[in-house]
């Protein structure tokens, strides 16, 4: 599942990046931002701002905004503040929403799944177990929606698990197609950056091996 993320790292700094290598990746926490109506970007920005010393641990290392744009303030290796002691373990990632529900929108919504398949699939995680609340780490009430609407966390959870296996089909097939010189770019149809000619000549040589 192919990704654009858009990288504003955020300058080394004691408070919200200090740099500290990171442990074994155990949990992916969700967040809500918090600010209703504000953009990843200004998120980002505020995160940077940090270093100026305010005094504010705050970083995560991803923030998606309401949009879909998907931004990375530090790298997965370095640990972000973002959920008090799960920091060293957890891949941190805040969601913007446009209202104070903390709902999220259909393309946040959209670019979170795609986010947490990536790097449940990286980590080799089992979302269900591992993909987690800032709730349940510290009791916060972040992120509100999922909090207050235990049956659609669960929801959430269930469609990464079932993206992934979605992914696992589409790789599985597309392995055997490639082993019988059917076709010869697997990444290509893996990603889904195929074209009407690309399936018409998949049908075309699929009908010809089985004739």
């Amino acid at each position: 599942m192919a990704i654009t993320i858009k990288e504003m790292l955020i300058t080394p700094n004691k408070w919200s990046r200090p740099q500290t290598k990171i442990g074994t990746i155990k949990n992916i926490v969700v967040h809500w931002i918090g600010n209703a109506g504000s953009t990843a970007e200004n998120n980002a920005k505020y995160f940077n701002s940090l270093k100026d010393g305010r005094g504010t641990y705050a970083s995560s290392h991803y923030i998606i905004g309401n949009d879909g744009v998907v931004i990375r303030c530090v790298p997965e290796n370095e640990v972000a503040y973002h959920a008090s002691s799960a920091n060293n373990y957890s891949i941190g990632i805040e969601v913007c929403h446009p209202d104070n529900t903390g709902k999220y929108t259909d393309a946040a919504y959209k670019a979170l799944i795609e986010l947490l398949v990536d790097l449940c699939g990286k980590y080799k995680l089992e979302p269900t177990q591992a993909i987690i609340r800032h709730y349940d780490v510290t009791g916060k009430d972040c992120p509100r929606y999922y909090v207050k609407n235990t049956e659609e966390w669960k929801r959430l959870k269930q469609d990464v698990e079932d993206a992934i296996s979605k992914d696992e089909e589409i790789e599985n097939a597309v392995k055997v197609l490639q082993e019988k010189g059917i076709i010869s770019s697997p990444e290509v149809w893996i990603k889904g950056n195929y074209s009407v000619s690309s399936v018409r000549a998949l049908v075309v040589k699929t009908a010809n091996y089985i004739k």
